[in-house]
């Protein structure tokens, strides 16, 4: 598979550093008085560098840490002023690796995750966070998948970002269509074959959304995303609404926060050229329209999603075959079929807790800038669809013949979650017991989720069930 291979290819030293980096680090270097923030300061402002710095740091011995170093000020420390500006000095120089449009995409990719890392520490110190270095530091390397394909060369980010200016466009489904891969999936693998930091690794997994700290992340290269698209991409409402919920922060205060974020980000932009950025357009808060009263506007989708024939005949081989030796994958092969063979845009396996009549989501696919959806929990406590669809084996269809007559029988939080009118679930069930279930929709209105997809979401879960059984039979002592 192409982005297995890319992963097991990747090399960190092929990240580049941007001619200002060197030029500022030799500067504040020079300045033996220079505070170890100052000099974090323009580490963080170059993600290539911050991974040597990180990687380095944690690849040396030392006795004073017990546990991985998660924080850029930490690794300068423990590496020295010389040591840095050696690293600084044998990476390439973007000027000189990219081309002229590359530069341009690479130098803000390189920017959003500064601002990311910036609101994230902001936020975690708001949240008087343990350790707020350590989800900075995740936060700037959130979309490392996509920084890597630029470096790399691969014409495919390019028509990706391309098709992200459309204000409408959400990257799922950009990826989706110019891709064939999704860049949470190459970031994980690659900060996995780097052995970067657990909180970077597991911030870029769809499920981890239900945990604060991954949250904080996430929400943060959202909102890093919204800003540079000039607060016009669709999820901003959605995503300040849940900020707001977790920070248990009223609005007027994380809207001075942020442009306070902006204020201080917009001078080091200047440095890296890259325009100032928008402040939150508060006209909006005036009139009375703040993220907790009010939801993102329904928006016309531009494409549906292609279902792939060879993809979903490839996950139901794998399936059939029995072969997958490890539960995750075989949930993710199974998603992923669902996800790209029958173009279902939202696939959620949500697993069952009997003893507290719980669902929750444990892996999704094409959901990764949705961090919302990703906390996808629901309690079976009341009576409604999902509870009675788990008492037995069973599906629905949820689409517009019965729809009115099914409605109120949906609970108000998949409603509000879900934000669907049309859906098919399914219960799982193994060794004659419910462990699941899993869920799909096409997101829009506009993608009509036809029988044709609904049979081959049935077909591919019923082949997925039976291998769960054989999977968990062969665990089953003797």
């Amino acid at each position: 598979m192409w982005l297995d291979g890319l992963i097991a290819t990747a090399r960190l030293d092929e990240l580049p550093v941007q001619a200002r980096t060197r030029g500022e680090l030799a500067q504040v270097l020079a300045d033996a008085g220079a505070p170890l923030g100052r000099i974090a300061l323009v580490v963080m402002s170059d993600p290539g560098l911050a991974l040597r710095v990180l990687q380095r740091a944690n690849a040396v011995e030392h006795r004073h840490f017990s546990r991985e170093i998660v924080g850029l000020e930490d690794a300068i420390h423990m590496l020295g002023t010389r040591t840095l500006a050696e690293l600084e000095r044998q990476a390439p120089l973007a000027e000189e690796v990219l081309d002229a449009q590359r530069l341009a995409h690479y130098r803000t990719g390189c920017g959003r995750a500064l601002l990311a890392a910036r609101l994230a520490l902001d936020w975690a110190e708001l949240a008087r966070d343990r350790v707020p270095a350590e989800i900075a530091l995740a936060a700037l390397l959130n979309d490392l998948g996509e920084l890597y394909l630029l470096v790399r060369g691969d014409a495919r980010i390019s028509r990706y970002l391309e098709m992200m200016a459309h204000p409408d466009v959400r990257p799922h489904e950009a990826e989706y269509v110019t891709l064939s891969a999704n860049l949470e999936e190459l970031g994980y693998g690659l900060a996995c074959a780097w052995n970067l930091p657990e909180m970077v690794r597991e911030s870029m997994r769809a499920r981890n959304a239900r945990h604060p700290r991954p949250l904080y992340v996430m929400l943060s290269t959202q909102i890093a995303r919204h800003a540079f698209a000039g607060w016009r991409h669709p999820g901003q409402w959605d995503d300040f609404a849940l900020l707001s919920e977790l920070l248990e922060c009223e609005p007027a205060t994380l809207f001075d926060r942020l442009d306070r974020v902006l204020e201080r980000f917009n001078a080091r932009a200047r440095l890296y050229g890259l325009k100032p950025l928008e402040r939150w357009p508060h006209a909006i808060e005036d009139a009375g329209l703040t993220p907790l009263g009010r939801r993102d506007r329904p928006c016309a989708a531009p494409f549906c999603l292609a279902p792939r024939a060879d993809e979903l005949e490839r996950a139901a081989a794998a399936l059939r075959a029995g072969r997958i030796e490890d539960r995750e994958t075989l949930v993710l092969d199974w998603l992923h079929g669902l996800h790209r063979g029958l173009g279902l845009n939202r696939v959620v396996y949500a697993a069952f807790d009997p003893g507290r009549r719980t669902l929750t989501a444990e892996q999704l696919v094409g959901t990764d800038f949705e961090p919302g959806f990703n906390r996808f929990s629901l309690s079976l406590d009341r009576d409604g669809l999902f509870a009675r669809l788990m008492l037995a084996p069973g599906s629905l269809w949820l689409n517009a013949a019965n729809w009115p007559r099914l409605r109120d029988q949906i609970p108000m939080d998949v409603k509000t979650l879900t934000c669907v009118e049309s859906f098919v679930a399914r219960s799982v069930w193994v060794g004659g017991r419910p462990v699941g279930l899993v869920y799909a929709d096409r997101r829009s209105a506009d993608c009509v989720l036809d029988a044709r997809a609904c049979r081959g979401f049935l077909r591919l879960s019923t082949l997925a069930e039976q291998a769960l059984e054989r999977f968990d039979r062969g665990r089953r002592p003797v």
